[in-house]
């Protein structure tokens, strides 16, 4: 019988995708499998993939049956899915726990220990597993490392950072501001990066600078730029402080603060 693959956020929305999409006659009705479940990490929302069969009626039991149509099996799958997520974090969180306690024997058992072990990396990374865990994408920790006294950097990969980088790096910005806010790391500063992505990034913003300040040089007019985190506040105003007859403001709130390049006052 006719397969056809639609996607959706949740159970209405294909609903609503399946009335419109199909037209049944009287002895048909549809079936629904799941090809890939729907997602949401931060402000992406990453819609389910589902194959939808139209089949005969007489091929389903009495009890499919309701109103002509066999009622989608997708909430229930997604019952299904919770279970097993909270199941995977569970076995996760164990393991973890196991591989800690292992760690911590192998160090007490060496007879000379010269540094004591930053416990603040291990909750970084404990924190790390169960959020990979939990979205579900295809993401790793490659390393954390202490760069200072309350900064650490989290190198991730895998084919799926996309989604976590988001547009212009704007996904990741937000959440590091919202690891920022967060109780556990409060007086902690976590940087996140893969494929020294922060590198080309800040490289595009010094770029970005230095053609809207000469543009501002032309005209006179000051240019307003799109919201950015701190790091990459300071990025511009330290490349737009090497050009002559310019200077930087930003305005607004965290976390939309912006920057506005002008022209210094004549009496300047």
């Amino acid at each position: 019988m006719e397969k056809i693959v639609l996607k959706a956020q949740n159970e209405e929305e294909l609903k609503n995708m399946v009335s419109r999409s199909l037209t049944l006659k009287e002895d048909e009705t549809y079936r629904v499998k799941v090809l890939k479940y729907p997602k949401k990490i931060l402000f992406i929302s990453i819609k389910g993939e589902y194959e939808i069969e139209i089949i005969k009626k007489s091929e389903l039991k009495t009890d499919e049956i309701k109103t002509g149509t066999e009622k989608p099996k997708v909430q229930n799958e997604y019952k299904i899915a919770k279970k097993d997520k909270k199941e995977t974090r569970r076995e996760s969180g164990n393991n973890f726990q196991k591989d800690s306690n292992k760690n911590y024997r192998n160090e007490n058992a060496e007879k000379t220990v010269i540094n004591q072990p930053d416990t603040n990396i291990d909750k970084i990374r404990a924190f790390f597993k169960e959020f990979i865990v939990s979205i579900k994408l295809d993401i790793r920790i490659v390393n954390i490392k202490k760069e200072n006294n309350n900064k650490y950097l989290v190198i991730l990969d895998g084919k799926d950072m996309r989604f976590l980088i988001g547009e212009k790096g704007n996904t990741l910005n937000s959440f590091e501001y919202l690891l920022s806010t967060t109780k556990q790391f409060k007086n902690l500063k976590i940087v996140v990066d893969s494929n020294n992505y922060k590198e080309k990034r800040e490289k595009s913003l010094r770029d970005l600078a230095r053609k809207k300040g000469r543009a501002v040089l032309a005209t006179g007019n000051a240019i307003k730029l799109n919201p950015m985190s701190a790091r990459e506040r300071k990025i511009i105003h330290e490349e737009v402080s090497f050009m002559k007859g310019l200077k930087t403001e930003s305005m607004g709130e965290e976390p939309k603060r912006y920057l506005v390049i002008k022209k210094l006052d004549e009496k300047f």
